[in-house]
């Protein structure tokens, strides 16, 4: 029964990157629930909570008037549908809350690197984060 079913799952996957490839998808993968919700939870939602935060923790209308391209790109998905997102923030609650832990870790140890004017540490985020950077340059 086993084999059967899991015969049928790789069909049905078959049609749908098929079904994917028609519609022009350049990268299909096929994930497990708990992969999926992990890169969402990290690739969109983690973003969007950044976006979020930083429109929120300053009064922003006087800075329209400085703002450069990079915040204006940085808060872009600012402008967001809270009905929507709260529910899909809720439903992915654990992946996402894990995902913003990593987060605060990261920025935290940037922040220490700062205050301790630890510059090898900093230059070390800042390399790593260039060449994390460069694959999607591609």
């Amino acid at each position: 029964m086993r084999d059967k079913f899991q015969k049928e799952l790789e069909e049905l996957n078959e049609e749908i990157i098929e079904m994917g490839k028609i519609l022009g998808f350049k990268n299909i993968s096929i994930l497990s629930p708990e992969k999926h919700d992990e890169m969402i939870g990290f690739l969109s939602q983690l973003t969007h909570c950044i976006a979020i935060a930083l429109m929120t923790c300053k009064e922003s209308n006087h800075l329209v008037e400085y703002t450069g391209d990079s915040f204006r790109d940085l808060t872009r998905i600012a402008k967001i549908n809270e009905q929507m997102w709260t529910e899909l923030f809720l439903m992915n609650k654990n992946e996402l809350l894990s995902q913003m832990d990593l987060f605060l870790q990261e920025f935290e140890k940037l922040r220490d690197a700062l205050s301790r004017e630890d510059v090898e540490t900093i230059k070390k985020m800042m390399k790593l984060s260039t060449q994390r950077r460069s694959y999607f340059d591609r």
